[in-house]
């Protein structure tokens, strides 16, 4: 891509005036593919969650509750920001939503 005078000026005009805000960090854990991702990427895995003002193991209909207490257990995961996501039910959807909107509230 050639970058112009022109091109970087517009781009500098345009940032001028965008204003935005930064709803919270999600972390998305693939509840199935847990287990090799963790011998994988654990590192990855930990300083994802670490950071994350929100957690959420994915497709939990496909794994059995002691996998989601083996991954809760093993990256210290409180109920706290946890959301167990399911195709079963949209329950964790709204609430995840409703947690997005209600931190872009509290700015």
């Amino acid at each position: 891509m050639i970058v112009t005078r022109e091109l970087r000026d517009v781009v500098k005009i345009g940032l001028r005036d965008i204003k935005y805000d930064i709803g919270p960090f999600v972390t998305l854990i693939d509840g199935p593919s847990f287990s090799f991702q963790w011998e994988e990427r654990s590192k990855l895995l930990l300083g994802q969650v670490q950071t994350a003002d929100i957690i959420a193991i994915s497709r939990t209909d496909m794994i059995e509750s002691n996998q989601i207490e083996q991954i809760r257990n093993t990256l210290t995961l409180t109920d706290n920001n946890l959301l167990l996501l399911s195709r079963e039910t949209s329950s964790a959807v709204e609430e995840l939503v409703q947690q997005i909107l209600a931190s872009n509230q509290e700015d």
